[in-house]
């Protein structure tokens, strides 16, 4: 059965999980650390728990979800894992961190070396996450399903009451309206969603709720 631990990192307070089971096996999606202070939670956490980890996954690859890619893989010595159509984001990470006032060092950028596509599971021990490909906020933008124990991790494309920003570059309104209908909205009513920022919330309250969801 998977656990999952939330925390909220750099100054634009992304959700960064770790995904983690009985067999000590983990994921670690979106790691927004940006500093020693943050890395040292994250790390802790790992370390203390036992847990070894298995691979980053990044659900998108705009800069406050990847701030943390490189120290983390280099910590455990572990692949990322991202869908390739987002692959252009990390060439030009350096310029959005510096657009965004954050601190990155381009030497530093790390790039994918797993290609995540939709229907991909990836194993956690004995437990699965299905990848869903629902681009629209960025280019590339992933969802990780767990069908056993009903919840998605949602990124930046579904959030309580809300979806991601479609204004910068590779996001389109209309394709993100249609990931989550047509990929989001049709997995089971009580579905939980960890959303990219911000609390929890589930599939069927957000049909019921979300406004920004426009015909």
């Amino acid at each position: 059965m998977l656990d999952i631990k939330c925390f909220v990192f750099n100054s634009i307070s992304v959700n960064t999980l770790i995904i983690y089971n009985e067999s000590g096996e983990c994921v670690i999606v979106d790691p927004g650390n940006c500093n020693m202070r943050e890395d040292t939670r994250l790390f802790d956490f790992i370390d203390d728990n036992n847990l070894k980890p298995l691979m980053i996954l990044n659900t998108h690859a705009h800069i406050d979800h990847i701030l943390g890619n490189y120290s983390t893989a280099k910590k455990y010595n572990i692949p990322l894992a991202a869908h390739p159509d987002g692959k252009e984001y990390y060439k030009t990470a350096y310029a959005y961190a510096a657009a965004f006032g954050m601190n990155y060092n381009e030497e530093e950028t790390l790039y994918p070396n797993i290609d995540l596509y939709d229907g991909k599971l990836i194993k956690i021990g004995d437990d699965v996450l299905e990848v869903l490909f629902t681009p629209g906020h960025a280019k590339g933008s992933c969802c990780f399903y767990c069908e056993r124990q009903a919840f998605v991790i949602t990124g930046d494309t579904l959030f309580c009451r809300g979806v991601g920003r479609t204004d910068l570059p590779g996001g389109s309104y209309e394709e993100l309206v249609d990931s989550i209908r047509k990929r989001l909205y049709q997995l089971p009513n009580e579905t939980v969603c960890y959303c990219g920022h911000g609390p929890e919330t589930t599939i069927g309250d957000e049909k019921r709720n979300n406004y920004e969801i426009t015909e």
